[in-house]
C-alpha cells in the first residue's frame, strides 16, 4: 500500500494536548489520524457525535470516552498498518462493550 503525506493546521495548544493524549493511549499522532481516517471511510460517517445540543462538557466526555475505549484496544506499535479486519474487530468490540453497559 502506498502512502502520502497530509498537512493540517491545529492550534498549538490543542496539538500539544492531542500529542500528550495519544502518548497516554499508546498511539502516535500519525496512528491516531490514520485510525480516524480509516474509520470515517469504512463507516461513511464521523465516528463520534456532532451536536448543537447538550453541554460542551457532556459532548467532550462522550468523545473522550469513545477515544479512550478505542485507544485501550490498540497496540502501541506505531509502525503497525491496521488491516480492515483488525479495525472492524475493534469497532465490533467497542459496540459489544457499549451494548453491555
Amino acid at each position: 500500500m502506498s502512502t502520502t503525506a497530509i498537512s493540517i493546521r491545529l492550534d498549538s495548544d490543542i496539538k500539544k494536548q492531542f500529542e500528550n493524549l495519544c502518548k497516554e493511549f499508546g498511539l502516535s499522532t500519525n496512528a491516531a489520524f490514520n485510525l480516524f481516517a480509516r474509520t470515517v471511510v469504512r463507516e461513511q460517517a464521523i465516528p463520534f457525535p456532532i451536536s448543537l445540543n447538550g453541554s460542551e462538557s457532556e459532548k467532550r466526555s462522550r468523545v473522550a470516552q469513545k477515544a479512550l475505549d478505542r485507544a485501550q484496544s490498540l497496540s502501541a506499535q506505531e509502525a503497525h498498518e491496521w488491516t480492515d479486519e483488525e479495525i472492524d474487530e475493534l469497532i465490533a468490540a467497542h459496540r459489544r462493550k457499549k451494548r453491555e453497559r
